[in-house]
Parts: C-alpha cells; structure tokens; sequence
C-alpha cells in the first residue's frame, strides 16, 4: 500500500459538480483582471475590432433548447520548457510564469474544460534536470485555465518512477488532473479513465505515448504508463492493441458521453502520418473512442471532421498534432501551434459537435532579429491585427511577415480555416 493518497474518483466526481464552476469562474477572473483592464483603457480599441473585421469568439454558434448540456473543450500541444526559460521567469526564491500565459488567457478561459501536454515533470528539488520544472509552473498553468494535463509523454520517467509519481501529485494538488500515468496499480486499477463532468456532459479522457525517449519501464511498474507500442523503447512498429483496446472498453464502461484520446505519437519534426498511426486511430475510433488530439511532433498537423455526430460508428474528428504551445525547439516553424476548441451539444436529437475551430499561436523567444524581449505565448491572429492597426504594443515587421506566412501554413497543413 503506498503512503501518499489515491484519488477517490467518484468524490472527485462530487466535488467537481459543487465546486467545479465557482473555481474555475474564480481563478479565471483574477487572471484576466489585470489584462480586461488594460484592453479597456488602450485607446482606439473600439478601432481596432472595427477595422480588423474581426468578431468576438463565442464558441458555439447555434441557439440550444431548453435543458441541453453544452460544453466547450480546449486542447493544446506541448507545453515545453528549457532552463533559459526557467530562469526567465525567476522571482526571487519563486517562479511567475504569468507573463508567458497572459496573452492567450483570454482564449484558455473561454472554454469550460482546458487540456494541455505536460512535456516534462515536477521537482521540488533541483531544475537543473532535462525538462524538470517547479511547481509555480503547475499554479500557474491552473490560474490560467487548465484543468487536465497529459502526463503519457516522452517525460513520462524521466526523473524515474519517483518523477512520475511526485508529477502526478503535484498536478492534483494544484487543483488539475494528470491523465496517463499512475502512481501505483491501486491507482491503476481505481482511476484506470479520467472522468470530468462538464456542464452535464460525462467525458472519458485517455492518454497514450508512442515512448519515452528510449527509455524501459522497471520490471514490476507496467502499469505506471499508458503506451502505443510494446517495441515502446526500440522501433515503434508493434503496435499495443491489446492494451489500447482494453483501456477503450474500460472508459465505455463507465458510461460517458464521449470519449476522448490524448495521444503522443509520430516523429518529432516530421509532418509526415505514418502508418502505424493510421492504423492505430482506426483501432481507437473503432473501439468507440470519438475525438483524437495528438501531440510530439512539434508541427502543427492534419485535422479531419468525419461527422459532427458523436453517436456515429468509426469516430468523430482526428487532430494528429497540434504542435508546440511553449515552444524550446531550435527549429522556426516549430514554435507555431494552436488552442483548438471544440464545443459538444447533447439534447433530445443526441450529441454532437456544434462548433469547431482553433486559435493559431505562437511561442515568441528572446530574439534580436524578430525585436522580441522575453518568452511569451502569442495569439497570432490578435498579435497580427495590433500590428495592421499601428497598436502601440506592436510586433514587428519581422515577426508580422512569420506569423502571416504560419497561418496560411496553418490552413494547409491543417485543412482547415482557423
């Protein structure tokens, strides 16, 4: 029997129905203040919206009945940081990542749940370690919206079984939930799916990694992760379908209104799909999964709709990657990424996906060349109308002429219009 605590699932359930709303509306709020009173006070900001043609976001962008259960998801890519970026963010003994966040809290805070890829882990001792964070990155990320974090990733044990475990409890005790990973087979055995009631909607969430980064599991701790492949540490060729199959049927048991996969997956730096992840989205839509978001690649990838109802056989809608949302990777093109948004709607018709879009980002870095300063996640199409209307916080011409060439990239690579 360990000696930390196991989530009592169906408690949480309880508590997330008291207090789910109150929180988030709270924490919400007191984060975007400071940003609400800002854009109110910036001259010509009335301008501005008129000239850009630009509506306001609301998401969904039909008129619901009477008693129908909507809610709004927002999923983001890897969350990535190096020591550089730490140290950035440094204050005194602590850490304030708010200024990487603020930009885009606005677009976290518009959905009821947020779903981001945790790509490293928590330390409460020395950061010095390859994507080891402190856990001010974990408040902070919940102060500006996020609500789950995928833990099945290329860090999953990087810091050993002990950084699984002190990551996981790290996130519940910033008020998250980790999806992916477990601290122990009564973890395994009790919280096998992630359940999140949302506005009446019960939603399955499962996580898988391709890997992680060559590394093998110790004997005895096949239950700490959830993986894609059983050749996981070598050439990721067979694939696990035992295992994902039976992760499916345990989340369909427990009766969801949907079921959504997290999938760390592909070849970093390559927009190329293989076959095996052809494969095995067929596999997770047959088996009853709805929506795939992928993630590890770094790129931003293809999305498909194949049908706005969620009751349908064969799936719903597949997002293979939807890149880096912080960004360390040395490569341009891969500090483009995205906050995709899906609305869900059930009423006496069924459930369906009534409105789908994504938000183009983008994870600015120091750089003389682009005249940026400091780290910070943008949002691109924001970021793109300041400039065309002489904002007085403007990029420049350098970062304009990449952020106009990324969302035209964007659509091609995704298929879709933001």
């Amino acid at each position: 029997m360990p000696d930390y605590p196991i989530p009592d699932l169906e408690e949480q359930l309880r508590q997330d129905r008291r207090l789910g709303k109150a929180r988030r509306r709270r924490r919400r709020m007191r984060r975007l203040l400071p940003i609400l009173a800002v854009l109110l006070t910036a001259a010509g900001i009335v301008l501005l919206l008129t000239l850009t043609g630009r509506e306001e976001e609301t998401g969904a962008s039909e008129t619901y009945a009477p008693g129908s259960a909507v809610a709004t998801l927002n999923f983001v890519g890897d969350i990535s940081l190096d020591e550089a970026m730490l140290q950035s963010f440094r204050n005194g003994e602590d850490y304030d990542f708010t200024p990487l966040l603020e930009r885009v809290i606005p677009k976290l805070a518009s959905a009821d749940l947020t779903v981001g890829n945790l790509e490293g882990s928590i330390s409460t001792g020395s950061y010095a370690a390859d994507h080891s964070y402190p856990p001010a990155l974990l408040r902070d990320l919940y102060a500006a919206g996020f609500d789950v974090l995928q833990t099945a990733n290329s860090y999953s044990i990087q810091n050993g079984i002990t950084g699984l475990v002190e990551t996981k409890q790290a996130i519940q005790a910033a008020g998250m939930d980790a999806v992916g990973t477990w601290v122990s087979e009564e973890d395994r055995r009790e919280n096998g799916v992630l359940i999140r009631e949302v506005n009446g909607l019960r939603i399955a969430f499962l996580s898988f990694t391709k890997g992680m980064n060559n590394l093998r599991l110790p004997d005895g701790t096949d239950y700490c992760v959830n993986l894609l492949y059983t050749d996981y540490d070598t050439n990721y060729s067979k694939i696990a379908r035992s295992a994902i199959s039976s992760a499916v049927e345990e989340a369909r048991l427990a009766q969801p209104d949907l079921i959504v996969a997290l999938l760390h997956w592909g070849s970093e730096y390559d927009k190329e799909i293989a076959d095996s992840q052809k494969e095995i989205a067929k596999l997770l839509f047959d088996s009853g999964v709805n929506l795939i978001v992928g993630s590890h690649s770094h790129y931003i990838g293809a999305m498909e709709l194949k049908s706005r109802n969620l009751a349908v056989s064969g799936g719903s809608f597949i997002a293979y990657s939807l890149g880096d949302f912080v960004s360390t990777a040395d490569v341009s093109a891969a500090h483009n990424g995205c906050i995709l948004s899906v609305t869900v709607c059930k009423d006496e018709d069924g459930i369906r996906i009534t409105d789908l879009h994504y938000a183009p980002t983008y994870s600015a870095y120091p750089s003389a060349e682009l005249s940026v300063d400091s780290y910070a996640v943008l949002d691109t199409l924001d970021a793109i109308s300041f400039y065309r209307s002489g904002y007085y916080d403007r990029v420049s011409d350098q970062l304009y002429e990449k952020l106009t060439a990324a969302v035209e990239k964007m659509k091609e690579q995704t298929g879709l219009e933001p």
